[in-house]
C-alpha cells in the first residue's frame, strides 16, 4: 500500500530557511529578498520578525511577501537593518527559522570582507 505524502497531514518542515545578507548601499539593485520554504500539509502560512517583533506587511508599502520570501522594495539602512526570522505555521504547527542579519554596507567595504572571508577559507 503506497501512501501519497499529500493526503497525510503534517505540521511544517523547512526546505529553505534565510540567509545573512550585506545589501551594498550604492547598490543599482532596488530590492533585497529574504528567503523562506517550508513544507507542510495543510500548506504553511508565513509571517516574519524583526529584532523579535513581528513584522506587519501592510504597515509600510515597500514590504512584500511571496510565498515564503520577505522582499524589501528600496531597502533603508535606517529602517531595514537588523535580525530577522521566519516564521512558517498551519494547523499542526509553528516552526521558527535561525535568527538572520540584513546589514548595509558600501561597495568597497563589502570587498574588503569578502577578501578576508576567501583568505580565511583558503587557510583551511
Amino acid at each position: 500500500m503506497l501512501l501519497r505524502l499529500e493526503s497525510v497531514d503534517y505540521g511544517p518542515v523547512f526546505v529553505q530557511e534565510p540567509e545573512d545578507i550585506i545589501f551594498p548601499t550604492d547598490s543599482d539593485e532596488k530590492k533585497v529578498a529574504l528567503n523562506c520554504e517550508a513544507r507542510g500539509n495543510p500548506v504553511p502560512n508565513y509571517r516574519w520578525l524583526r529584532n523579535g517583533t513581528e513584522i506587519d506587511l501592510e504597515s509600510d508599502y515597500r514590504y512584500s511577501l511571496i510565498d515564503g520570501a520577505f522582499i524589501i522594495s528600496n531597502p533603508s539602512e535606517a529602517k531595514d537593518s537588523g535580525h530577522y526570522q521566519c516564521l512558517a505555521a498551519n494547523t499542526f504547527g509553528t516552526i521558527l527559522s535561525r535568527e538572520v542579519i540584513l546589514q548595509f554596507a558600501w561597495k568597497p567595504v563589502m570587498q574588503k570582507i569578502l577578501s578576508v572571508i576567501k583568505e580565511y577559507v583558503e587557510l583551511e
